[in-house]
């Protein structure tokens, strides 16, 4: 199955070079600036979140790039920070070409299913006579309904053109033929496609959820707001270093699935591809 021979050598490939994980775990504790700020108060933690938004549209095309870059090289071998930096610069205006791309596809795409979701509820409310105090498992319905078209509509995309950062590393492709040859590569492998998101997803929903509580921790213990929820008084100090430890685990996690996500679309390009040739120039389009 090419998902758990992808996954097997995405482990040997991490063991043979450490380097990796340690580079992504230096990335997830950068995150630690923006989630302590919230000790400071509302406004100087939006103030920092902020900045560090801009800071990561910025640098995360060359950041993923030179990753991505590790992993193909680790599943051949070693590599090495050299490639990280290289691999980096090589691609990074197809890179953020795509970036750009993505995001702005994102809000189209989010405008759109916000406009689905709501006539399909404006629809059943309709159908259903209407709103009252006793219709509250339709209200429910129609709620859920409306959430699952939502969320629908904006996983497609993403399910077809997830690969886009391995053609543009791995391939050479420009940022618009990335998109292309990854939607087409998941055209052919739909199933296998399906099987790796599925885990990816879920293992992430679990994972993101569980590593979320020590920052929620510090969030209240920092505001100290009063909830009736039976939350734990543990104190800043615990707070901050279960957010760390979060923090640490989430970059253990996040290298294992960044190689993996390589190993993966190797295997699937194996087959080989009818898309576009790729463009080694490092051009938007």
């Amino acid at each position: 199955m090419a998902v758990a021979e992808a996954l097997q050598a995405a482990s040997t490939a991490l063991r043979r070079n450490p380097i990796i994980v340690g580079i992504v775990l230096v990335l997830s504790l950068l995150q630690l600036p923006t989630q302590f700020a919230q000790v400071a108060g509302p406004v100087f933690s939006a103030a920092v979140g902020a900045l560090f938004s801009v800071a990561m549209l910025v640098a995360a095309p060359f950041l993923f790039g030179g990753l991505l870059g590790m992993a193909a090289e680790a599943l051949d071998g070693t590599t090495s920070f050299r490639t990280f930096v290289e691999t980096g610069k090589q691609h990074y205006l197809s890179m953020l070409g795509a970036y750009l791309l993505l995001i702005g596809a994102f809000i189209a795409v989010g405008f759109v299913a916000s406009l689905a979701s709501l006539a399909i509820v404006s629809a059943l409310g309709i159908l259903s006579g209407g709103l009252s105090s006793s219709t509250s498992p339709m209200f429910l319905a129609m709620f859920l309904v409306g959430t699952g078209v939502f969320v629908l509509v904006l996983l497609v995309p993403v399910f077809f053109v997830q690969f886009y950062g391995q053609a543009i590393v791995l391939d050479g492709a420009s940022a618009i033929s990335a998109f292309k040859r990854s939607i087409g590569l998941v055209r052919r492998n739909l199933l296998s496609v399906f099987g790796y998101s599925v885990l990816v997803f879920a293992v992430g929903l679990v994972f993101g959820g569980l590593s979320s509580i020590p920052s929620t921790l510090l969030s209240l213990q920092a505001t100290r707001v009063p909830i009736s929820m039976p939350i734990p008084d543990i104190g800043l100090p615990v707070a901050m270093t279960l957010t760390v430890i979060a923090n640490v685990a989430f970059g253990l996690l996040a290298s294992l699935f960044l190689v993996f996500s390589v190993a993966f679309y190797r295997t699937l390009d194996a087959t080989g591809s009818t898309d576009n040739p790729p463009n080694t120039q490092g051009a938007v389009a």
